[in-house]
Formats: C-alpha cells, sequence, structure tokens
C-alpha cells in the first residue's frame, strides 16, 4: 500500500505515450486524459491519507505532473486560439515559476515544486478547463485560470523567500 501513489504517479507518466499516439480531441485521447487526471488526484490524496508521504513521492508527482503538462500541451497546441495578449500572460506566468525553480535552488539548495492550495486550485481548473476547448466561453475561461496561475507563481515566490529569513519569521 506504501507505493501505490508512487505507482500512480509512474502511470501518469506512461499514459502520456499513448496520449500522445492518439489524435486529439477524440474520444480516446479523452478517456487517457481523464484517467491520468484522475491518477494526479488520487496520488496525493492517498499519500497524505495513508501517511507515506514523501519528498520522493512528491518529487515524483511533480515530475509526472510535468510530463503530463507538457504531452497535453503538445497534443492540444494546434486547437488553441488565444488572444496574444493572453499567450504573454501564459509566458509570464511560467517566467515566474522559473524563476521560482531558480530562486529555490539558489535559496534552498535544491529545486522546490511547491503544492499550494493554489497550486493545486490552478492544477485542478487547468485540468477542468482544458475540456472547454472548442466552446465559445474557453478564453474567459483561460483568462480567468492564467490569473489564478499567476497568483499562485507569485504566492509561491514569496514562500521560497519568506520561510528561509529567519528574521522575517518573526514578524
Amino acid at each position: 500500500m506504501k507505493r501505490i501513489p508512487d505507482l500512480l504517479s509512474v502511470s501518469r507518466i506512461a499514459l502520456c505515450l499513448p496520449l500522445l499516439m492518439v489524435d486529439a480531441m477524440t474520444l480516446p485521447f479523452w478517456v487517457l486524459y481523464l484517467i491520468a487526471g484522475l491518477t494526479d488526484m488520487l496520488d496525493g490524496f492517498l499519500a497524505r491519507r495513508w501517511g507515506v508521504e514523501s519528498q520522493f513521492g512528491a518529487r515524483l508527482d511533480s515530475l509526472a505532473d510535468f510530463v503530463f503538462v507538457i504531452a497535453v500541451g503538445y497534443k492540444l497546441l494546434p486547437w488553441l486560439k488565444l488572444p496574444a495578449t493572453l499567450w504573454m500572460m501564459i509566458g509570464f506566468v511560467a517566467l515566474v515559476k522559473m524563476v521560482n525553480v531558480i530562486c529555490s535552488y539558489v535559496v534552498n539548495h535544491r529545486i522546490a515544486f511547491l503544492h499550494t492550495k493554489a497550486n493545486k486550485l490552478t492544477g485542478f481548473l487547468l485540468f477542468i478547463g482544458v475540456m472547454t476547448i472548442g466552446q465559445s466561453y474557453f478564453v474567459p475561461v483561460a483568462w480567468m485560470i492564467a490569473c489564478i496561475a499567476l497568483f499562485a507563481a507569485v504566492q509561491g515566490g514569496g514562500i521560497i523567500f519568506v520561510a528561509n529569513r529567519p528574521s522575517w519569521r518573526k514578524m
């Protein structure tokens, strides 16, 4: 039972291969997408519930999330009809997240991917929001998710710095 959350994360990575082989926006694509997404929701929940959380598991989950996002992004990129300003916002969020990763390494001497509530909300909304591609309300949904993602990224940067400044912890 101790390894089930890690196996779920590994299965998410494994599901990316068939996900890349099927056509986007088809039933097989969405079935694989939903199964992979469910593994993402279950791995952390089960690890916490069963008390088997580990640093390895958290990193494996982050790696699986990254691989899943890249695979889904690759398949759905041709379907995304977004305004240039929204692409700029998405790029800015990615830049803030990259700066956070670099800063976490500089400050903590290790790379940290924070699993804050804002990051979890962003991930869940992205998971659901992707399913609105092609709908008339997709762009407003994408803007909402991008704004929440920016908040989560900025919050993550603040946590990296504040948590590691002894004088700031006393405030």
